[in-house]
C-alpha cells in the first residue's frame, strides 16, 4: 500500500513539473559598503619612532581612492608605510597619489585602495623633550 502510494506521488510530480515551469525574474542590487580604519592604540613619543598597525577596509565598490589622517595633537612625521592584503581578502593595494604631509599619512589614488588592507605607518619620533601624544586613525 505505501509503496502504491510512493509511486503514484512520484509519477504525479513527474507530470506537474513540466506544466509549471516558467520565466522566474531575479533582480538583484548592489548595496555598496563603508569606507572604514581600526588601528591599535598608540602614542608618538619623543623615545623613538612607533610603528602602528592600520587596518583600512573600502568596500565601496567605487574606486574612488581615500585619505589617511592621523591625529595626534602634535605634528608627527611619517617615514614609511606597508601594506599587504588582509587574510581571505582581495584587495588593491593602495598607490600614494602624492606623498605625505601634516595629518595626511596616506592618499591612495583612483582605482586603488579597494578591498581590506593591513598597513604598518611607522611614525619618527616627536622632538626632545615633547610630552607624548596619542594618535588616531581616519580615512575619508
Amino acid at each position: 500500500m505505501l509503496r502504491r502510494i510512493c509511486l503514484s506521488t512520484l509519477v504525479a510530480l513527474v507530470l506537474v513539473g513540466p506544466a509549471s515551469a516558467g520565466t522566474i525574474i531575479v533582480k538583484l542590487t548592489f548595496v555598496p559598503g563603508t569606507l572604514r580604519v581600526r588601528s591599535a592604540a598608540a602614542t608618538a613619543t619623543a623615545a623613538g619612532p612607533v610603528q602602528v598597525p592600520v587596518t583600512v577596509a573600502d568596500g565601496r565598490g567605487s574606486g574612488a581612492g581615500w585619505t589617511l589622517r592621523v591625529a595626534g595633537g602634535r605634528h608627527v612625521t611619517v617615514t614609511s608605510i606597508t601594506a599587504r592584503c588582509a587574510a581571505n581578502s582581495t584587495c588593491t593595494l593602495p598607490r600614494a597619489a602624492e606623498a605625505p604631509s601634516g595629518a595626511v599619512v596616506l592618499r591612495a589614488a583612483r582605482d586603488t585602495g579597494m578591498g581590506v588592507m593591513n598597513l604598518v605607518v611607522t611614525l619618527a619620533a616627536l622632538p626632545a623633550g615633547s610630552q607624548s601624544a596619542p594618535l588616531v586613525f581616519t580615512a575619508s
